[in-house]
């Protein structure tokens, strides 16, 4: 401009100032759209490790004329100690004057916990590209991923009514109305009249009536022992991140156990951990109680101390010994018995009674519970990071 003032040049004068016009537009243009949109995330009810789950941002235009163009949203995912972090992105083309979009990300996290979102991130190139324009929300939330689910085998309920021995233990009946329809069948003495299917008695000029498929009642405790001998080692090594599988394999276990149980409005569950903070609570199918129990397994600190003693005797306090105990454990019980003397104390209310299972992880008894995978290699787990494709 300058050049062409002091030369005469009217072709550079023409010049600077469409350059100038272009950049001033750019400014205004892109600062006003980043300006009048606001944006809210939405979370999904639950995210399990390993799983896709959907985390939806709806932005709105509060602008009553101008459109907004290629709004890109980046929101930062961290773990809770911040040793991880990754950035969820995603885009919306055009959103009109007034109207609200909800442009969404999917996201796979491969390690339980607890994760911090935000801040989100609004920003536009539009309309030439010379530079962006953004808007930083401070909107913070935290969330839970649960354990990875494992698949369980076809005859582990009646695993659960099974005592060591062979003996039957209290699986009770939850009355034959609280069951899935199954058939029908004919008339039999003893069968309620509630039961008769009319129809299908007039066609056949038989009674026949509805049959239920049974469910049973499970009272059970799932202890979970956060061992983990490698987790005060300075250095990780390949026996290290064994353990860490084992581990993990128990809390996922029991996380699975718990969700198939409490399903179930008639069984009273019971969930304890034995980490570096030992809890207990009771759950009976509600939704804010299972929701309860899989946050505490996803908060488990493991330690190579856990106080199994301890939490056994919050389990006691809550409804005593008159439900079945399951351990779920990393190692075997001949090996805790020898690390932890009060053990024995510990499970005495149950071994009286022989209601009670310890299940190890680490070893072949786990494959009488859960159904692996054809991709999984036995005991030889390979490294992930922490976030998946984002």
């Amino acid at each position: 401009m300058l050049g062409g003032a002091l030369r005469g040049f009217n072709l550079l004068l023409v010049l600077a100032g469409l350059i100038v016009g272009t950049l001033i537009m750019q400014w205004r243009w892109s600062k006003r759209s980043v300006e009048a949109i606001s944006v809210q995330r939405r979370l999904p009810t639950e995210a399990f490790a390993g799983k896709p789950f959907r985390i939806r941002y709806m932005l709105h235009n509060h602008s009553r004329l101008m459109p907004a163009w290629m709004m890109r949203v980046e929101d930062r995912i961290e773990s809770s100690d911040r040793s991880d972090a990754a950035t969820a992105i995603c885009a919306a083309g055009v959103i009109s004057a007034g109207q609200t979009v909800g442009p969404h990300c999917d996201c796979t996290v491969t390690r339980r916990g607890r994760y911090r979102l935000g801040p989100i991130s609004l920003m536009t190139t539009f309309p030439f590209s010379l530079f962006s324009s953004r808007q930083i929300s401070d909107d913070i939330d935290e969330f839970h991923v649960f354990p990875a689910l494992l698949s369980l085998s076809s005859d582990y309920q009646r695993r659960l009514t099974t005592r060591p021995g062979g003996m039957s233990t209290t699986g009770r009946k939850s009355g034959p109305s609280e069951g899935d329809f199954f058939g029908l069948r004919e008339w039999k003495t003893g069968d309620s009249p509630k039961w008769i299917h009319w129809r299908t008695t007039a066609r056949m000029n038989e009674p026949a009536v509805r049959q239920f498929e049974q469910q049973r009642r499970f009272d059970t405790t799932v202890l979970v022992d956060g061992f983990n001998h490698s987790r005060n080692s300075l250095r990780s090594t390949p026996d290290d991140e064994l353990a860490t599988y084992h581990l993990e394999r128990a809390i996922s276990l029991a996380a699975t156990l718990v969700i198939r149980l409490i399903s179930s409005p008639s069984n009273r569950i019971v969930l304890a951990v034995a980490a570096q903070k030992c809890e207990a609570i009771i759950g009976t199918g509600s939704v804010a109680g299972k929701q309860r129990m899989l946050e505490i397994l996803a908060d488990v600190e493991p330690t190579d101390q856990p106080d199994i003693y301890e939490a056994a005797q919050q389990t006691l306090r809550l409804v005593g010994n008159t439900q079945n105990l399951i351990v779920i454990s990393p190692r075997t019980l001949a090996f805790a018995k020898l690390a932890d003397p009060k053990l024995i104390q510990a499970l005495a209310p149950w071994t009286y009674r022989t209601d009670f299972r310890w299940i190890c992880t680490s070893d072949r008894d786990l494959d009488r519970w859960v159904v692996r995978e054809e991709t999984e290699v036995k005991n030889q787990p390979v490294p992930k990071p922490l976030f998946g494709a984002v």
